[in-house]
């Protein structure tokens, strides 16, 4: 893997549950890890669902591997949140890369 072609900082997000001042259940998203990735745009598409115009748009992200990173964790990469789509992937076997399929706007990121 080309270490230069990381120039992407990227914050992976776990969601948590807190409690308020009234008692309640608050459902939050924590920091597990800030890293340097390679991310590739793959596409972005608009469509009609809920009576509204929505956008999304995928991305694949390379880095270095990181233990515990899972389907529900999020991306966080320039301010807007991508969902993890699918198991991330030991690129080669060896624990030295992981790759990240993630999609923008069509899931619950917030």
């Amino acid at each position: 893997m080309n270490i230069g072609a990381m120039s992407e900082f990227i914050t992976v997000q776990q969601r948590s549950s807190t409690v308020d001042a009234l008692g309640q259940a608050v459902e939050t998203w924590a920091d597990v890890a800030s890293m340097w990735a390679q991310a590739e745009p793959l596409r972005g598409r608009e469509y009609f669902a809920a009576g509204e115009m929505q956008s999304g748009a995928e991305v694949r992200f390379r880095l270095r591997h990181q233990a515990g990173i899972t389907a529900a964790m999020r991306v966080v990469w320039r301010g807007t949140a991508h969902a993890i789509v699918g198991t991330p992937i030991d690129v080669d076997g060896r624990r030295r890369v992981l790759e990240l399929m993630c999609a923008a706007g069509a899931r619950d990121t917030r």
